[in-house]
């Protein structure tokens, strides 16, 4: 996952000629010099208040839903915003429509993205259905589920529009005990994650201690997986965020 720092705008000229209409004056939304969305004009709320947006649009005409992949879904967990894959519309689709709803290289890159509330503020001044959204929906346990297994390193749990069981055999230790139990705890509370009614996500604290997995690759890459907080709970850890059930 990553943060946005800042929000920018730009004016971007498209040539929708090909489609007939001519050129097009459309405003880009970025942040950390990133494209977020490529002309809030065209962004559509698609189904009923589900909050999924396709982020980046055709930029032959302009329409939503032209083009294949770049959705988003907006969430809320605790105080932080997100935008993740619209998990339950890709998985939900049938085989032959899977890929139609991926997420934008931003996130399959990088990861979801997550911001305060005063930056949502300012993107709801810039995006028209943003500014409809009355409460924003509440990140659920199956979507942070999926969430942190979709951000692990070398996608150890598959990769979208399907994901799968660990693939333990990739790992080599941990960092504390014996790497089988380790395991066993991380997809323990993974299963409890998932049945959550209700997921926030905390800033990590110096208190907390991190449990490590190292990966079997030609770098012993690591994989910051997990936390346990000063109170002794085992955490999911993504970035520098832990994942709060409630």
């Amino acid at each position: 996952m990553w943060e946005i720092e800042n929000i920018s705008t730009k004016k971007r000229h498209l040539d929708f000629s090909s489609s007939g209409q001519g050129t097009f004056v459309g405003t880009a939304v970025y942040s950390n010099d990133q494209l977020l969305f490529n002309q809030i004009e065209s962004i559509e709320n698609h189904g009923e208040d589900e909050q999924v947006f396709q982020a980046i649009i055709c930029e032959h005409c302009g329409y939503s839903h032209c083009e294949p992949g770049n959705w988003i879904a907006l969430r809320k967990a605790g105080k932080c915003y997100l935008f993740l894959p619209a998990f339950e519309w890709i998985i939900e689709e049938e085989d032959f429509l899977k890929l139609e709803y991926l997420p934008p290289n931003y996130i399959s890159t990088n990861g979801a993205v997550v911001f305060t509330g005063e930056h949502f503020e300012q993107l709801q001044k810039l995006i028209s259905p943003f500014k409809e959204i009355r409460a924003v929906k509440s990140l659920t346990g199956t979507e942070a589920s999926l969430l942190y297994r979709y951000d692990t390193p070398q996608r150890l749990f598959g990769d979208l529009p399907r994901i799968e069981s660990l693939k333990r055999d990739r790992i080599l230790i941990s960092s504390d005990g014996e790497l089988e139990e380790q395991l066993e705890l991380l997809e323990k509370e993974l299963q409890l994650l998932e049945n959550s009614d209700s997921v926030e996500l905390e800033k990590l604290n110096p208190k907390d201690k991190t449990l490590r997995f190292f990966l079997d690759d030609t770098t012993s890459t690591e994989w910051k997986a997990a936390v346990v907080n000063e109170n002794g709970e085992f955490q999911l850890q993504m970035n520098a965020w832990k994942v709060k059930r409630c």
